[in-house]
């Protein structure tokens, strides 16, 4: 199973007043560590949505469990993949260590969303293609 990781310095914009990660911005890294993933796996999103005909992968659901606080000028790795495919929906998991301690779990259900000029939102939610799929089962073959 391909995995990404990264390290991220917590700055002060990331904290609350007391210099804590302020919670809402493990979403922000989240989102962009999903990118981070396909980008990591040869698949950077403006190739793969042009190719695909794509809308995007928007979030139907996100959960955390914080475990640990985190604080200002720490540096962190997130650790994102790619934990089950679902036909038209995937779940990326993320894990945020400092120093091998676990701070928070956290988990994403994305949608594979096609453009579709007949649907009522102008996308619908497509098949995922089995050959993305064994890029992330498998590894990137760069």
């Amino acid at each position: 199973m391909f995995r990404h990781k990264q390290l991220i310095r917590i700055m002060f914009a990331d904290c609350d007043p007391a210099r804590i990660m302020f919670y809402p911005r493990y979403f922000e890294w989240f989102d962009r560590a999903c990118q981070d993933l396909f980008n990591a796996a040869g698949l950077d999103w403006t190739s793969i949505w042009a190719k695909h005909g794509m809308a995007g992968f928007p979030v139907v659901d996100a959960s955390a469990k914080f475990l640990g606080p985190a604080r200002m000028d720490e540096t962190v790795e997130l650790e994102t993949w790619i934990d089950e495919w679902r036909g038209r929906t995937f779940v990326v998991k993320h894990v945020v260590r400092r120093d091998g301690v676990t701070l928070v779990e956290g988990q994403e259900i994305r949608v594979w969303a096609l453009l579709d000029a007949d649907a009522p939102k102008g996308a619908r939610a497509g098949e995922i293609p089995e050959d993305v799929k064994a890029l992330f089962d498998n590894g990137p073959l760069n």
